[in-house]
């Protein structure tokens, strides 16, 4: 198959992408000039330079593909229409192009769990769950993916809903690791926030799927891993595998509000979007972030590989021989 693969440079599309050649298929990664492509180099695959933001060189771009892999986004922004533009103006450009591409075997956009917001109640989210995001960032992937699913008489497609995902080449937990590996195990508030978790090669597995199967065309599938999880028994996991003793040191709300606003503060002056913003912080601070994974099982065949225990082993190894801890 040929596979045209936005967002491929990242944490994420970067994986895909070795699956994708692993499994022998022809892969364009479609990138920025300017893009890091650290975790690119030295792959045999072609670059297309084709804008998402203008539009401008999209139709040949996916031109003669037979699978379209969306995973670009901004998961940060200065405001709201940056978020717009990022996520929902970009998707709409993409699908626009692919519409006259009468070869086209599926259209894979990678959304979020955000864009079906948080789990109530203490059950874990389903896809006939009403979506009810509560971050700017939600709403917008909640947009992007109602964008990709009124096309779907017109072309095969499918929607996936990753909850957090965890593996080699990951920043965003990377932090909980170097903590651990300080000898400190950071939770907010009780650490009894209940979550799902997918390990990035169970994710790209499961993308995979989704695009191989007809059965998925305009569905949505939730791709997670098996089993809930608090941060008190994600840490305890991670000093397990870094063998570490630990101590828990819980942060207050009032405080993460804090250290919220003093950033926005920073980004004011700057210029530059926040990293922890009260949109993030409305997130970090619900219950629970469940979903369920059972559709993806039934319908696509999905079998998470990985343990919590397997997969921080796994990450916390990649970490350290990397030098990233």
């Amino acid at each position: 198959m040929k596979a045209l693969v936005t967002g491929g440079n990242g944490f994420i599309g970067s994986t895909l992408v070795e699956k994708l050649l692993h499994q022998g298929h022809q892969v364009t990664c479609l990138v920025r000039r300017q893009s890091d492509l650290r975790w690119l180099q030295n792959l045999p695959v072609a670059y297309s330079y084709a804008s998402l933001s203008s539009g401008e060189g999209l139709e040949q771009a996916v031109a003669g593909m037979d699978w379209i892999f969306h995973l670009a986004g901004a998961t940060k922004a200065r405001n709201r229409q940056g978020y717009v533009d990022g996520n929902v103006t970009i998707t709409r450009r993409l699908l626009q192009a692919c519409r006259p591409q009468l070869g086209l075997k599926k259209f894979v956009y990678v959304s979020s769990q955000a864009a079906a917001g948080p789990s109530l109640a203490g059950v874990p989210c389903t896809e006939t769950d009403e979506p009810h995001p509560i971050s700017i960032y939600g709403e917008c992937k909640l947009a992007a993916e109602k964008e990709v699913l009124s096309l779907s008489r017109e072309l095969p497609v499918v929607v996936l809903r990753p909850p957090s995902v965890y593996g080699p080449r990951d920043r965003d937990i990377l932090v909980y690791f170097q903590n651990v590996n300080r000898g400190l195990v950071l939770v907010l508030g009780k650490g009894d926030q209940q979550i799902s978790l997918v390990h990035v090669s169970d994710l790209v597995d499961g993308i995979i799927l989704a695009a191989e199967q007809s059965a998925s065309n305009g569905k949505v599938f939730f791709l997670s891993g098996d089993g809930y999880y608090d941060w008190n028994t994600i840490g305890r996991e991670i000093a397990a595998a870094m063998k570490k003793k630990t101590i828990t040191i819980r942060t207050p709300l009032w405080l993460l509000h804090l250290a919220s606003w003093a950033e926005c503060a920073v980004a004011q002056l700057t210029g530059k979007p926040a990293l922890l913003n009260a949109d993030k912080v409305r997130e970090m601070v619900q219950p629970g972030w469940m979903c369920s994974n059972q559709a993806a099982k039934q319908e696509l065949g999905f079998a998470p590989q990985y343990t919590l225990a397997q997969g921080v082993r796994q990450t916390s190894r990649w970490y350290r021989e990397n030098g990233w801890l």
